[in-house]
């Protein structure tokens, strides 16, 4: 599957699952980072290296649709999550259990300033 039909995929995951509890809900920061590191990736290293990670964001999402609560705390937030993508990448959700759904807030490079770190 191309790169943009795995994007589009990826970003058609809102709402709900039949086969689980909770859908995903990206917010538009979400959506921003998510192409600042694909950007990133394309342009300093391979097309390996934006399929890998492409892969990795997929698989995280896969397994917190059946185990929301899979990551810790983000220790900045109680009702914020981070799911770690790969040594350099790590994920932002919250959980919604009002409306059954997790909510993926950024992208955030793990070798920069947590000063840095913005969820808005």
């Amino acid at each position: 599957m191309e790169m943009s039909g795995r994007m589009n995929k990826l970003f058609r995951k809102q709402g709900k699952n039949m086969d689980t509890n909770y859908g995903i809900v990206w917010s538009k920061r979400a959506k921003e980072t998510y192409f600042v590191v694909l950007d990133y990736l394309a342009e300093y290293w391979s097309k390996r290296e934006v399929f890998q990670f492409m892969n990795r964001v997929e698989l995280v999402l896969k397994s917190l649709e059946k185990n929301p609560r899979m990551f810790a705390g983000s220790g900045m937030n109680k009702n914020i999550r981070k799911a770690y993508i790969d040594k350099n990448n790590s994920m932002f959700y919250s959980i919604d259990t009002y409306q059954e759904r997790m909510i993926i807030l950024t992208f955030f490079d793990n070798r920069q300033d947590p000063e840095k770190f913005k969820v808005n």
